[in-house]
């Protein structure tokens, strides 16, 4: 043999044994991962109503704009009909604008502040993702906790508003605060559902009292509630939740009601839109939860859509 052939001799087992450990390095590499992250259980950071498993990405803003309209109907007036056209299925009656800002102090952390027009009520939020869900189910739920406190900037005539008031005004009645789990589980690449448990607390509240069972209204009670998103295709999704009062005040109660909505998200690149309808005026917790009013059997219900950009800072 040459020595020119020796050396392509050389050359090529040393080629194939390089290529061999590279293609044993894949494998290894591979059985090294383990279960992968599940991300985008829902595409924004809200439902319909209540909120999402998902946190907005560290050092991005989420500016979200919220519409809550007047009633499609109501059966209630006198004539309902000439109610719908005249208030053209509700468009002219708003119950409720939200302007907020969403900020991601990490990709589990994300600090948030809005004003809403119903009670005029400015909020701060925050919500910590705990735990995450893997594709295999070895973690079978994503965890996060959820905290908000509102302040109502209402005069306090409007406060104070049908109750005689034998006490002295106290600024700690403007606040109220809303705590939940948040228990999220995407069991299909087309199916995404959560359990919501709370608890409400307002440091005011009017001695309302149930008709039907005597209960009166209370400062704190616990709530639950339920969510999820169909999707449908690539780009649209069906969507709903319901949260339930588990106070005694809230049962058969004639005035007082839990919020449902039901509706549809629209991807469109950079924008997700979120069209629905509710029972519900109030868009934030601290409103929608306490301070429903009407309810679908009698077609009280209301058009809201949301509108929400991101920015990378």
């Amino acid at each position: 043999m040459t020595k020119s052939s020796l050396i392509g001799l050389l050359m090529l087992v040393s080629g194939a044994s390089v290529a061999q450990d590279d293609l044993l390095s894949l494998i290894d590499d591979k059985k090294d991962e383990g279960p992968k992250k599940v991300y985008a259980t829902f595409k924004t950071v809200r439902i319909g109503n209540v909120q999402t498993i998902e946190t907005v990405k560290k050092k991005h803003l989420d500016f979200r704009i919220a519409h809550r309209f007047g009633n499609l109907y109501n059966s209630d007036l006198k004539n309902p009909i000439n109610e719908t056209f005249q208030s053209f299925i509700g468009f002219d009656n708003v119950n409720d604008v939200r302007m907020s800002l969403d900020y991601g102090l990490t990709d589990n952390i994300t600090l948030g502040i809005g004003r809403s027009k119903m009670n005029k009520l400015v909020d701060g939020t925050i919500k910590w993702k705990i735990l995450q869900q893997n594709s295999d189910f070895s973690m079978p739920i994503s965890l996060a906790f959820f905290s908000s406190v509102g302040y109502s900037h209402a005069p306090m005539a409007t406060i104070y508003n049908g109750i005689v008031r034998d006490f002295k005004t106290n600024e700690a009645h403007r606040f109220n605060y809303f705590t939940q789990l948040i228990i999220a589980c995407k069991a299909t690449d087309w199916l995404s559902v959560e359990l919501l448990p709370g608890y409400m607390y307002r440091n005011f509240i009017k001695e309302n009292i149930n008709p039907n069972n005597k209960a009166y209204d209370e400062n704190g009670y616990a709530t639950i509630g339920i969510g999820g998103r169909v999707k449908l295709t690539k780009r649209l999704s069906f969507i709903g939740d319901y949260v339930a009062n588990l106070s005694k005040f809230y049962q058969n109660n004639p005035n007082a009601f839990n919020p449902l909505s039901l509706g549809f998200e629209i991807e469109t690149g950079g924008h997700v839109f979120s069209l629905f309808c509710t029972n519900a005026s109030g868009l934030v917790e601290n409103n929608f939860i306490p301070y429903t009013t009407d309810t679908w059997t009698k077609g009280q219900v209301k058009f809201g859509f949301c509108i929400s950009r991101t920015f990378a800072l």
